[in-house]
């Protein structure tokens, strides 16, 4: 293994800052940490649906990745983002944890219009 190559250490004390400096973040609605398997480590969600935000993001992360390694096979995926009408949610993984972030995607302006 070259040295770019080593995995990096995820402590307990790594994923609490992580955790803590993403969820401080304005628009943030909820944060989800999971380890490689894509279990939740920490979350603040309730724990029904941390599991299946884990298993449903991870299953489409998998699935992004090998489409990415058979489209351009040195590429590595760095960020994924989905957004939907109300929110967006960001999953960034890496070598031992995956951040997902659902955060508060509503454009102000649709709130500005008249309905008359």
């Amino acid at each position: 293994m070259q040295a770019a190559e080593v995995e990096p250490k995820r402590t307990q004390r790594y994923v609490d800052e992580a955790f803590r400096q993403v969820l401080v973040k304005p628009g943030v609605e909820d944060v989800l940490i999971m380890n490689r398997s894509g279990v939740p480590v920490k979350t603040s969600m309730q724990p029904q649906d941390a599991l299946q935000h884990a298993c449903l993001y991870d299953n489409l992360r998998e699935k992004t990745q090998a489409f990415l390694q058979k489209m351009d096979p040195p590429e590595n995926l760095c960020m994924f983002r989905v957004r939907t009408k109300f929110h967006e949610v960001i999953i960034t993984p890496d070598a031992k944890i995956s951040v997902l972030v659902v955060q508060n995607a509503r454009d102000t302006y649709l709130g500005n219009q008249n309905t008359e």
